[in-house]
């Protein structure tokens, strides 16, 4: 097992990449009342990025030293292999709650860009208003609509940047 300053480095190491080259990440918050704060983390493949959610997060934030520790991780396992993609992220914050944790997002750097679920159209408009210029009576349909190609570099950037 990893040191927790291991993990905690593994997991800053992913905060701030730019998810052009590391294509596939989650947006995580932390619902604790004296940080409440959130990130996204990127990593180069799916496989990576369910590892840091199993291990690397579970271990930095419990320390790693209760017996359910392994189950929890059993259990984060079981719902990457089983769970349907939409439903995913519903069953694995029923158990990130107890760590209170919330995940937003769970996927690739293009459904961020494309995709049509609520998160990611708030977090396009986010984005848009923050970095966009005459966006006065912009209709919000607009401001959610995917990222195009011409974006993406400058929407990257803002997501390797974005913290809250």
């Amino acid at each position: 097992m990893n040191s927790e300053a291991d993990l905690l480095n593994s997991l800053d190491d992913a905060q701030g990449r730019n998810p052009i080259e590391f294509p596939f990440g989650f947006y995580i918050e932390d619902n604790q009342r004296d940080t409440n704060g959130g990130s996204f983390f990127w990593y180069m493949t799916k496989n990576e990025l369910q590892h840091a959610i199993r291990n690397d997060l579970i271990d930095a934030l419990t320390d790693g030293q209760s017996s359910d520790i392994q189950y929890v991780k059993d259990e984060i396992a079981e719902l990457f292999e089983s769970s349907e993609d939409d439903d995913l992220i519903n069953h694995l914050n029923v158990i990130l709650a107890e760590l209170e944790l919330h995940l937003q997002f769970l996927g690739s750097f293009e459904e961020l860009c494309k995709g049509k679920d609520e998160w990611a159209k708030f977090f396009r408009e986010s984005y848009r208003e923050e970095c966009m210029e005459d966006i006065e009576g912009m209709p919000t349909k607009k401001l959610q609509s995917p990222i195009k190609y011409n974006e993406q570099e400058d929407f990257a950037e803002f997501v390797a940047e974005y913290m809250v």
